[in-house]
């Protein structure tokens, strides 16, 4: 969150939400909870990721991470996707702070991202409202009407309430922090709407 509060150049509606996180952010104490390590294929990038992150703006992060790391339960919940068939091996997620977390919140979930290099993630959309940290990696982003961007490493980006977003890496691997606020039940889906329309779905492959 100390992060997060030094936000004071982004828009004014990502200050907006990181302003309800604040007051939404629950006193975690000291208790860790126990968690059963688990890693995915994407996980394979994991080092790769905190290598690049520690040479960059949010290195701190980085190496707070890698600390975190054996630690950490990665999985991939979205049902099988018609269009790319190994999603499950190129993206994995986790959570740090939730009902799934190492530290239990019920008013506010963390967690990681991590996309493997040359992968799609298409476009979703969850009831949550959402921010990410970019920690390493330099991916194209795409939220709602907005036009595809590159992300660079200390980037912070707003996915509001049930806007649909996706990401697209090239060379390397996206490591990215995320918070999510509100609906922290609604789990998120992909949005089949973008699927059928290139023009729509820049990142259909």
């Amino acid at each position: 969150m100390q992060r997060l509060g030094d936000a004071s150049t982004e828009p004014p509606l990502v200050r907006a939400e990181i302003a309800r996180l604040k007051s939404d952010w629950p006193d975690f104490g000291r208790q860790i909870k126990a968690a059963t390590p688990l890693r995915l294929p994407a996980c394979d990038y994991l080092d790769d990721a905190l290598t690049s992150g520690k040479s960059g703006p949010e290195s701190g992060l980085a190496s707070a991470i890698a600390d975190l790391s054996p630690a950490l339960h990665w999985t991939y919940s979205y049902p099988p996707n018609p269009h790319r068939h190994d999603l499950s091996a190129r993206i994995a997620f986790c959570q740090i702070v939730g009902n799934r977390g190492l530290l239990a919140s019920d008013r506010v979930h963390i967690g990681l991202t991590l996309l493997a290099p040359d992968t799609a993630y298409p476009p979703h959309a969850h009831p949550a409202t959402e921010v990410y940290l970019v920690i390493a990696g330099t991916a194209l982003w795409q939220a709602g009407a907005d036009i595809v961007a590159p992300r660079l490493p200390g980037s912070i980006v707003l996915h509001p309430s049930s806007v649909p977003h996706a990401m697209t890496t090239k060379s390397e691997p996206l490591l990215a922090i995320w918070t999510w606020r509100g609906d922290l039940i609604s789990p998120s889906v992909y949005s089949d709407t973008y699927h059928d329309s290139p023009a729509l779905n820049p990142f259909l492959s």
